[in-house]
Parts: structure tokens; C-alpha cells; sequence
């Protein structure tokens, strides 16, 4: 930093541009000598400091904000900026308190532009993102030369502005959290901690520490999302509009409430005199600073989370992401949970009289994300919620007394597990289930009576149509659910009410899942598919299978006398045998497919779950049928039959969790949607083979499992739980229509790219000037240039893909229905090439001050209506032309359009066309989208479109882009790993 000693710039050099450094030197300077300015007060100095200096920041020489703001302003814009280091004056302390009193400002930095304040680091952000602060509150201050080769449009180019420094948290914590969740967090854990510090001598008052120990462990890796408390206020949060912070301090204070929650809990099981009042101490103490937190709004771990950056132990770009992004999550989070008003949709029939005619409705994004509607977007995905939930629910059964008969003994005749489960938590989770269960039924059946088409559709889409045997899977259940009420009656004595209606669930369970597996398992041999359509959820048909086979040794399925439980095992064999065969088959299939193909859609991702839930239902139902066949085995066969499928379970879910790790991220970045739901009841099964194996052998080791997996699948629960209730108050995810989206799905994103590109070309048009031969007057001929000519190459290329692919194959399917398109782009093609005669008359110099002029006049004139033309024929094309792509065009022919398109288009021309759809799309999700859906098309190319994103995005947008598409990493980046 220089530092300002000797002469004061005014506003007025400035703006001249005497102010322009010498080479190599900073935009950043110091503010040290205020004797030169007018007034004899502290107070008068300051406001004359301010109207003196056309950029002004007050602020502190260790703050990241602040220097996320020179960085901004001086380094990526390039203007000069002006510095007072409040920590550092002599008089910064009175000069602090004076501008946030008149400003009511009261954090760092404070920032000026010509006499005005402008705010902090967000609002100074958000102003950026907007583009006023570049293009209005900084206008003629601007020095850096932002285009290079603006002799002629065809070589006229953006300078890349320096790209800067980024880093995300550890693990999978957010940048950006809702500091209302986190205030609420903060009240729970000063209750928990509170009351466990006053009741350290009881039990109960000790575990509450553990269960602070889990949550922070939780929070302190996923934020949130996961967390028993941070669910709890996330769903209380979802009735207000958030508050976003920085996520790296708050996952500092997890590490910090971590520390204290472990040394609590420590000492309170540790054995030396007064250890439990040290654990309260403790407990006291994280109580302090949560209530600080909750009631005060103040972070105790934030606080000294700033002193590690302020002594250069955390470096300040751990906070570069969250300031250059808030305003885009601000805008994110308005547009997705605001009501758009939009058009009903509109249903066109090209040929009624046709049944082949193209058939399709003009719909919306917008109309898509606010359609909320409980009977015609009910799902039969939705019955995962009680299926998970009668699952757990068997989990705690075995866990509980239920399981004795089968439990190993002492020497002494004693039961070797020392830990039962009370049954109230295993009929609490079914009573949940089976209410849920129930208003799903009479929702699904009102579907099904109003909207007979959709659920037909469900039917036959390979993608959704194993979500139906989650109905019969969880009818099936509850047959064992209820089971354990029943006393078998005597020979001659009647049944009881209760046995006759486990029996009933059983078979309205099994049988229609039975014949569902045959029909399904048919219909795969008899029609064609491919690859694409191949998914995990189809080992949903053999899980059915074998929880038929597991209950029906236990609910006892035929009436009758002697010959009833050989029966009931021949009918579970008959379920088992099948259910083995295709879990084998379904296994090698699927793992083959996830092994090998992109898995672009991330909402499938979590289908991959259902392997665990294979082999432990198939090793549950082994051991029971082995237990009731007492005559073809002994104990001892029965007890070690089984487990191996059991292991089995423990493996597959060990290497999905790893597989979620930062550096693949294969999971969790979808939104909740209810297929998580399935995720949580392939946990409840792993934790009913725990509960099981515990009870054979009671070992510390088997005990200690059975908890882990008993609280993972009831966290899982849990968390799944609040967030069906959160999306329902905010009608966003749940009961609203799935976004659709495919191969071809580039194009419409290319689309709002070219919207957000016209805009800017709207105001550099407007404030070009052929009769001022200034620096800045130049300068934004530049900028008009560079930006029309990318507009001119990006328009050109995406007329040729839709001309010589997408529209030719639409054209086949539908004759000539892509016409009047095609007619459009011819149109406009020559339209732009004599603008671009034009752009090079405005730019050569050497044409005369009146013939530049009438070429700027006509491009004033005509680009506006063109923009507005050109609008009008993007909405034409994803009204009339998309529905064709995501209606009638199969997968593996829009992945051969795509790959035709890439060829195409020379490399040279990518290089231009990727970032300007990276840069021009307003919200982050739809960069992510547009990269897996070319990734989708050309696996093999991901590396080669990552080196194109990395060399033309600064360290904010890479950073963010790379971790939810790691497979992009070019080679010689960060996190690259070889594709071979």
C-alpha cells in the first residue's frame, strides 16, 4: 500500500485522470495526513476527506471484507481507491464513531463514491452485480483497461479481469447460512446446555451433553441440513424470509461448541473426584456463549474467528465467496419462493384430428416452480416418508423385547444383550407411518380419480414406476408391525382381531407386489431400453420380495392348524428366491451403469441407497426363515447364515458415505425432494441388522453398533422429516412439479444467457460517443464492441446447432413445424451482419466524425427492436420447440444431437460461447446445469470444458463451480484426477 504523505488529489484530478498510477504500483492508498484539509474539528475534516476523494473506503488493515472491497474496486473494476485504516490513525477511533454515527454504519468497511455513501462490503457487492456501480457510481473513474483490439469488432475482446483468490469451507458447510437458523440453533443449545450443567447428577442431564457432541459434530460438517437442532430451526426459520451470514465463522463456533460440548462430556464420565461439576463448569461455559448467540445476535466463535485473520492464521479469502455471491442468493432465494403471477398454461393440439399430432402445453419455469398442488403432484415417491418411518419402526421393534426369543444366553441361563429398547419408540415411529400412510392413500386415490393420466405416466416411466411397490412394501411391513400384539390361538380356538388384520395387510401387501415384480420383470425383457433408463430404485421390486418373505414366517400367513408354519415357509421361500435372484442380477446391472455413465441427474444419485437395503432385508428374512424351519437347521447355522449379508450392507453403506465426500460430492446436491426418503429406509434396514446381531451375540462391539446405526437412521429421519414440513410451508419442492431437464437442455439455458447479455449491450450502446475522443468515451466503444462481437459469434454458432441438428431432427418428427425458426435465424443473420458492418464503421478512426455518427445512430435505432424480436423468438422456440425435446425425442438421440452440436463448433468459438453462458446466467443453479448438461453428452470432454471455464472465470465462480462438478477439474488444477 502507498501511503498518501505529500500532495491531496482532488475529486477533479481524478476524474481527469491525473491520478493514474505509474507501472506496478497499487490502486490502494493510504490515508494517514489529514492537516491539509479544511475545518479545525475532527468531524469537519472527515466530510471534507470525503468530498475530497472520489473513492473512499473507512476501514480496518485485518478485515476480509475490506479487502474484499480495495480487491474489488481497485484490482478486478480498477479505480483509485483511497484508504483511512481506522485500526491504525492516530485519531481512528474518533473518526469510526463519527461516520457510523452519521451514517449509522457501525461496521467496516464504510465506502464513498464522489462525496456519496454507498454502504458496506454487501451493498457495494450488490451494486456490482447490478452492474450500477461499474457502469454509473463509477463512471469516467474507472483505469483499467478493461478491452484490448478495438480496431475492428471481429478482434475486439474483453480483457479478463484478475482473477483473485477463493476458498470454500472444510468439508460440506455452506458458504452462505440463515443467521435466523442460527440464532435459534444458539437458544436450543443454551436450554441443552443449561439444564445439563444444573443436572449433572442425573443421567439424563449427562447424555444431553452427547447428544450436543453429535450435533455439533453434524452441524460442524454440513451446517444445518443435517442436524437434529438446526432442522428444528429451519422448519420454525421457513415461515420468515432469511438473513444470510458468512457460513466460515459460524463453522468455526461449531468447532468451538465441539470443544466445550467434548471436554463437557468428558469429564462427565471420566471417574476422579468433582469430575462432574468440571463437566458442568464446561457445560456452563458453551451455554454462555450459545445464549450470546441466540439472544444477542453476538458470536463468541466469530469473534475470535476474526482474530485468526486479523494475526494471519486464517487466510481473509475464506470470505471472498460469501461477499461475491450474497446478493445473487438474495435474488436466488426471492425468485425461487416469490409468486410470479404467471400465465396459466396453454394447451395447443397442432392437428386435432390427428392422434399423432404434436400435442404439448406452453408452459413456464415460472408456472412449474409456484404450481403447489397436494392431489395432482402427490407422487408415488411420496410413500417413502411412511415406508421409511415403519422401517425405523422395525428397527427399534428388533431392538426391543420382541427379539428375546432369539437371543443368546450365559452360562447361567441369562440373556445375553444387557440393553432392550422400550417398545413406545418403535409404536410412536409406526403410529407416524401409518398416519402419514394414510392421507398419502386418499390423496394418491383422488389423483388417480381426477388425474388418471399422470399416474399412468408414473406407471409406465422406467424413472418412476418402482415407486410404487414402496405402497406395497410398507402395507407389507405393518403386518409385522402389528404382528407383535398377536397371541396364535390354540387348535379350536378363534383368532383374534388383530392376527386376522396382519394377516389381511400381508397378503394386500405381497400379492400385488408380487405381481407388480412379474409384470415389471417382463415388461424389461419384452421392451426396449437402454442403459439411460436402467436405475437403482429397481432393486425396489426384489426389497418387496424379500420383506414379503421376512414377515411371512412371523405374521403366520395361512389359516389353519398343524400344517400352518411349513407353509409359511415354503410361501417365504418362494418370495425369497426370486428377491435373491434379482438382487444379484439388479446389483451388477446398476453398479455397472452408476460405475460407467455421467449420473447427471443428481435427484437419481440417491437411488444408490437401496443397495443397502437389499441384502439386509434378504439377510433378515434368511435368519427368520432358518429360525422357524427348525427341522432342516440347528441355531448355530441359522445365526451365522445370515450375517454375511448383514456385512455386506455395512460395506456398501461405508463406501456410499465416502463416495459423499468433498472430493466426489456424488450426493447431497440435489434440493430435498421425497425420494430421500428411500435413502433413510435402506438405513433403517442396516439398523435392524444391527439390533438383530446384538441380540444374537450381545457384544460391547454389536451393542455399540446397534446405537451408531439406530442414530444415523433416526437422524436421517429426522432431518428428512423437517424438510417435507419446511418445503410444505414454503410450497417449493414438495407437491410442486419436478423440473425436467435433459441433454438437450443446453439450449434454453443458452437462451437466458442472451437475455442477460442484451441488457448489458442495451447501456454500452447508449452511452457510446463517437464525438468525444476521451480515454473513457474509447474505452466504452471497446466495451460495445467486445460485447456485441461475442453476442454476434454466440448468435451465429446457435442459429448453425439449431438449424443443422435440433431443429432438422424436430423438423423429421414434425414437418416444417420449426419453419417460421429457421426463417427467423436466416432474418436475423443478415440483419447482424450488416450491424457488424456498422460496429467497424464506428470503430475506424479513420472514417469521418459524421459517418461514425450515423452508424451509431443506426445502431441505436435498430438494436432495440431487434432485442425485443430476438426475445420474442426465444419464448417462441421454448413454448413451441422444447416441448418436443422433453416429450417425444428419446435420451440416447438427444445425447447424438449433443455430441453434434460440440462438433460443430470449433474449439476457438467454445472458448467464447461457455463463458458467455457461465457469466450471462442469473443464478447459480443453472451454470451448474448447463455444465453437467454437456457432461451428460461428452463425458470425455469435461476436462477440456473445465480448462475453458478456469481460464475465463475469476476464483469465486470456479471455486464454486468445481466443487459441485469436480469432474471438470482440469489437469494442473486443484482437485484434478485423471480421467482415463
Amino acid at each position: 500500500i502507498k501511503k498518501s504523505l505529500g500532495r491531496r488529489l482532488t475529486m477533479a484530478d481524478e476524474e481527469n485522470g491525473n491520478n493514474i498510477p505509474s507501472e506496478g504500483t497499487s490502486n490502494v492508498v493510504e490515508v494517514t495526513d489529514l492537516s491539509g484539509l479544511s475545518g479545525e474539528l475532527i468531524e469537519e475534516k472527515i466530510d471534507a476527506l470525503i468530498e475530497a476523494h472520489a473513492v473512499l473506503i473507512f476501514s480496518k488493515t485485518w478485515c476480509p471484507f475490506c479487502r474484499d472491497v480495495k480487491n474489488l474496486l481497485a484490482e478486478q473494476i480498477g479505480v483509485r481507491v483511497y484508504a483511512l485504516e481506522v485500526n491504525t490513525h492516530p485519531d481512528g477511533a474518533a473518526i469510526f464513531k463519527y461516520v457510523s454515527s452519521k451514517y449509522e454504519h457501525h461496521t467496516v468497511p464504510v465506502v464513498f463514491i464522489k462525496g456519496k455513501y454507498v454502504g458496506g462490503c454487501d451493498d457495494t457487492k450488490a451494486l456490482y452485480k447490478s452492474g450500477e456501480l461499474e457502469l454509473v457510481l463509477l463512471k469516467g473513474l474507472v483505469m483499467r483497461k478493461q478491452t484490448k483490439n478495438i480496431d475492428t469488432l471481429e478482434t475486439a475482446e474483453l480483457v479478463p479481469k484478475e482473477r483473485s483468490t477463493a476458498m470454500n469451507p472444510p468439508l460440506w458447510f455452506p458458504n452462505h447460512v440463515n443467521n435466523l437458523v442460527v440464532r435459534m440453533v444458539g437458544l436450543q443449545v443454551f436450554c441443552m446446555s443449561a439444564i445439563s450443567a444444573a443436572f449433572y447428577y442425573e443421567v439424563w442431564g449427562r447424555y444431553l451433553a452427547v447428544g450436543l457432541l453429535v450435533d455439533f459434530g453434524i452441524r460442524l460438517c454440513a451446517g444445518s441440513s443435517l442436524s437434529p437442532l438446526g432442522m428444528n430451526a429451519t422448519f420454525i426459520a421457513s415461515f420468515f424470509k432469511p438473513d444470510f451470514r458468512p457460513g466460515p465463522p459460524k463453522q468455526f463456533a461449531a468447532f468451538c461448541g465441539l470443544f466445550f460440548s467434548f471436554l463437557g462430556t468428558l469429564f462427565y464420565f471420566v471417574d476422579f473426584e468433582g469430575h462432574d461439576i468440571v463437566g458442568a463448569i464446561w457445560m456452563g461455559m458453551l451455554a454462555f456463549a450459545a445464549g450470546l448467540e441466540g439472544f444477542l445476535d453476538f458470536c463468541l466463535g466469530c469473534l475470535f474467528f476474526g482474530f485468526g485473520i486479523q494475526f494471519g492464521l486464517i487466510p481473509d479469502s475464506v470470505y471472498r465467496i460469501y461477499t461475491a455471491s450474497r446478493q445473487e442468493i438474495v435474488e436466488a432465494w426471492d425468485y425461487k419462493f416469490s409468486d410470479s403471477n404467471a400465465q396459466v398454461p396453454i394447451r395447443v393440439d397442432t392437428n386435432p384430428e390427428s392422434a399423432v399430432a404434436l400435442k404439448y402445453q406452453k408452459k413456464t419455469d415460472e408456472w412449474t416452480k409456484d404450481d403447489f398442488d397436494v392431489i395432482r403432484h402427490i407422487q408415488v415417491s411420496y410413500f417413502g416418508m411412511p415406508l421409511a418411518l415403519g422401517g425405523l419402526a422395525v428397527a427399534f421393534k428388533i431392538g426391543s423385547d420382541w427379539s428375546n426369543p432369539f437371543s443368546g444366553q450365559t452360562l447361567d441361563g441369562l440373556n445375553k444383550r444387557t440393553i432392550e429398547i422400550p417398545d413406545t419408540w418403535y409404536q410412536v415411529f409406526a403410529f407416524m407411518g401409518a398416519f402419514f400412510f394414510v392421507n398419502f392413500a386418499l390423496l394418491y386415490i383422488a389423483r388417480a380419480v381426477l388425474f388418471f393420466k399422470k399416474c399412468q405416466k408414473e406407471w409406465d416411466s422406467p424413472f418412476t414406476s418402482p415407486g410404487f411397490g414402496l405402497i406395497t412394501i410398507t402395507v407389507t411391513l405393518y403386518s409385522f408391525i402389528v404382528y407383535d400384539e398377536i397371541k396364535h390361538p390354540e387348535i379350536g380356538e378363534e383368532e383374534e382381531n388383530p392376527q386376522k388384520f396382519a394377516r389381511v395387510l400381508w397378503w394386500m401387501g405381497s400379492v400385488p407386489h408380487a405381481a407388480m415384480t412379474v409384470m415389471k420383470f417382463g415388461e424389461w425383457i419384452g421392451r426396449r431400453l437402454e442403459m439411460e433408463h436402467v436405475q437403482t430404485t429397481w432393486m425396489i421390486f426384489p426389497v418387496g420380495l424379500a420383506v414379503s418373505a421376512l414377515c411371512a414366517p412371523v405374521v403366520g400367513v395361512f389359516d389353519g392348524d398343524n400344517g400352518n408354519s411349513v407353509g409359511d415357509i415354503y410361501i417365504a421361500r418362494f418370495f425369497y428366491s426370486f428377491a435373491w435372484l434379482m438382487w444379484i442380477t439388479l446389483f451388477v446391472l446398476t453398479f455397472f451403469k452408476t460405475v460407467t455413465t455421467h449420473n447427471s441427474d443428481d435427484r437419481l444419485r440417491h437411488g444408490a441407497f437401496i443397495w443397502i437395503a437389499a441384502p439386509c432385508i434378504l439377510g433378515l428374512a434368511e435368519y427368520i426363515i432358518c429360525r422357524q424351519d427348525s427341522n432342516a437347521f440347528n441355531r448355530s447355522e441359522c445365526d451365522a447364515v445370515w450375517v454375511e449379508k448383514y456385512f455386506i450392507g455395512i460395506f456398501i453403506f461405508l463406501g456410499l458415505v465416502w463416495a459423499s465426500f468433498p472430493q466426489f460430492l456424488f450426493f447431497g446436491q440435489a434440493a430435498f425432494g421425497m425420494g430421500y426418503w428411500t435413502e433413510c429406509f435402506a438405513l433403517d434396514t442396516l439398523a435392524a441388522c444391527a439390533c438383530l446381531f446384538y441380540t444374537l451375540n450381545g457384544w460391547q462391539f454389536s451393542q455399540t453398533m446397534q446405537w451408531i446405526f439406530l442414530t444415523i437412521a433416526s437422524l436421517a429421519n429426522l432431518s428428512a422429516f423437517w424438510h417435507t414440513f419446511s418445503a410444505i410451508i414454503r410450497e417449493r419442492g414438495v407437491f410442486t412439479p419436478e423440473g425436467k431437464w435433459g441433454p438437450l437442455s443446453f439450449m434454453k439455458l443458452t437462451h437466458e444467457a442472451f437475455r442477460g447479455n442484451m441488457n448489458t449491450l442495451k447501456h454500452y450502446i447508449d452511452v457510446a460517443n463517437v464525438e468525444d475522443d476521451s480515454a473513457e468515451a474509447i474505452e466504452n466503444l471497446g466495451l460495445f464492441a467486445a460485447h456485441f462481437n461475442r453476442f454476434c459469434i454466440v448468435h451465429e454458432e446457435h442459429a448453425k446447432h439449431e438449424d443443422e441438428v435440433i431443429f432438422k431432427i424436430f423438423n423429421d418428427y414434425f414437418p416444417e413445424h420449426a419453419k417460421k425458426y429457421n426463417d427467423d435465424h436466416a432474418e436475423d443473420h443478415a440483419k447482424l451482419e450488416h450491424w457488424r458492418k456498422l460496429a467497424n464503421q464506428l470503430l475506424n478512426t479513420k472514417c469521418d466524425v459524421a459517418t461514425r455518427k450515423a452508424a451509431l445512430d443506426e445502431l441505436r435505432g435498430d438494436l432495440p427492436a431487434f432485442f425485443q424480436h430476438f426475445e420474442e423468438h426465444l419464448r417462441g422456440e421454448e413454448d413451441n420447440l422444447n416441448p418436443i425435446g422433453r416429450k417425444y425425442l428419446p435420451i440416447a438421440l438427444m445425447v447424438q444431437m449433443s455430441r453434434k452440436v460440440w462438433e460443430l463448433t470449433d474449439a476457438k468459438k467454445w472458448e467464447i460461447i461457455v463463458p458467455f453462458i457461465i457469466l450471462g446466467l442469473p443464478r447459480h443453479p443453472m451454470r451448474i446445469r448447463y455444465l453437467k448438461v454437456l457432461m451428460w453428452a461428452l463425458p470425455e470432454r469435461a476436462q477440456q470444458i473445465g480448462a475453458i471455464v478456469y481460464r475465463n472465470v475469476d476464483a469465486v465462480m470456479w471455486e464454486r463451480l468445481r466443487t459441485v462438478v469436480p469432474e471438470m477439474v482440469p489437469r494442473g488444477a486443484p482437485g484434478w484426477k485423471r480421467y482415463y
